[in-house]
């Protein structure tokens, strides 16, 4: 790739991309690692809540620990890096205020952490790459702005599902197709999973509890679709998703048979392929049909591209790096922002419960196209009350609760709100009732 001849060009002048990164979790580990390995591009500080586990990471990367200083203040982190060394600290805000930092990178997978660092380190002039498709889907309509307001790039990072479906998105459109469905595959759903569901799954696999329930019961799927279909601007054919069971040999002809090939451009899923993402792109070209169909791309005109491989943070640093040196995000919203993940409870609720967000026992995300600002946002229900019963799977409404606090996510929400046209969009969904998860329109 050029991108890493780049890189070797900037390592062999000692000029490496400097890079942030808040959270040293599974993911946040991850990408340290390859970072630290990458030629032409350093993690020179790394801030978590806990910093000895920063400094484990980059042991385990390889780091000296000689060469790793925890520091807790500006002037401190600035001579640590001066000096050669890794700066470790517990301020999550440190790399912030540093001049050397060119682009910081967040891993934490907490939506209102996500989105006071992506705001803050745009407004001080510093790219932003993350691993918080929480957070986009939920306010970045207005990281977005504040990016291009301070020149800079705000992204999601490359690896993960929805930076690798907008990949093979770009490539399909670029060499002449017209995209019909974006899509991502899921194994199975359960959307009444919960932490006590998934806790010997947890026992068994390096990954929280909350994030592990958001998988199983749909969250995570439909917050990264919604941020691929903010991102090219696409929609989706109902709520939810449709969600189509198939077999990667027959997958374009089982989305035909449902008709969602004539309701694109969309994003959905299918079940029953346990790992990967596709385009499927139409072409009426004869020529081209010829040809395709001697790479065994089948007859057309509709074709399938797949990408099997999604690596997480081993695919992480080029799209770091490219926000530097090629001032270009893998995944990030267009204005219109077509849809979002709006909020459902998972079992009966009563009026004063305190909803616990994404992850846990009381509700689940499906995406819509937007409406206008009736429902409440997965991203902001662990900040909220119930004012009375909610049954279950039905959709929350803003009026439906009370704020329980003001903090940082929710103002941004709400400054989000004057930059999104909240007139009719078309495709809209009418219906707000859960789908069958093998249904079809």
């Amino acid at each position: 790739m050029h991108l890493f001849n780049e890189l070797r060009r900037r390592e062999k002048d000692k000029n490496p991309v400097r890079a942030a990164v808040i959270g040293a979790g599974f993911f946040g580990s991850g990408v340290i690692r390859q970072l630290v390995r990458t030629p032409g591009i350093s993690p020179v500080i790394i801030a978590n809540r806990t910093p000895e586990k920063a400094a484990d990471a980059l042991v385990r990367s390889g780091v000296d620990k000689t060469l790793i200083e925890f520091v807790g203040d500006q002037r401190a982190a600035e001579r640590a890096i001066e000096n050669g060394k890794y700066a470790v600290t517990a301020k999550l805000d440190l790399p912030l205020e540093l001049s050397q930092v060119e682009v910081v990178t967040e891993t934490t997978g907490n939506c209102r952490v996500g989105a006071e660092m992506a705001y803050r380190s745009l407004q001080a002039g510093k790219h932003f790459v993350a691993a918080n498709p929480e957070t986009q889907a939920t306010v970045g309509a207005v990281l977005r702005d504040e990016a291009e307001k301070a020149g800079v790039v705000y992204s999601d990072m490359g690896g993960d599902q929805p930076g690798n479906v907008k990949k093979l998105y770009d490539y399909v459109e670029g060499i002449g197709f017209t995209p019909a469905v974006a899509g991502n595959c899921k194994g199975f759903i359960n959307r009444y999973a919960t932490p006590e569901t998934q806790a010997e799954y947890c026992r068994e696999n390096p990954i929280q509890p909350w994030i592990a329930t958001a998988a199983a019961d749909g969250t995570k799927l439909n917050i990264e679709m919604c941020v691929v279909a903010n991102a090219a601007g696409l929609l989706t054919p109902q709520v939810g998703m449709t969600g189509v069971q198939t077999t990667l040999e027959a997958l374009v002809q089982d989305f035909e048979r449902t008709g969602l090939l004539t309701k694109g451009p969309i994003v959905d899923y299918t079940l029953g392929i346990p790992v990967g993402v596709f385009v499927i792109a139409h072409s009426a070209d004869p020529w081209l049909a010829e040809e395709m169909q001697y790479f065994k791309m089948g007859k057309g005109p509709y074709y399938l591209f797949f990408a099997d491989r999604v690596l997480c943070q081993f695919d992480a640093v080029p799209s770091i790096a490219e926000a530097v040196l090629y001032r270009e995000p893998v995944i990030a919203p267009l204005k219109e922002f077509p849809t979002e993940v709006i909020t459902f409870s998972k079992r009966d609720l009563e009026a004063g419960h305190k909803l616990d967000g994404i992850g846990g026992f009381d509700c689940y995300g499906m995406i819509v196209n937007r409406k206008g600002e009736g429902w409440l946002p997965v991203g902001l229900s662990d900040y909220v009350r119930l004012k009375h019963a909610v049954l279950k799977d039905a959709p929350i409404r803003w009026s439906d609760v009370e704020i329980l606090e003001d903090n940082f996510l929710v103002e941004l929400y709400h400054k989000q709100k004057t930059l999104l046209k909240c007139g009719r969009q078309p495709h809209m969904v009418e219906s707000l009732g859960v789908p069958s998860l093998r249904g079809g329109l």
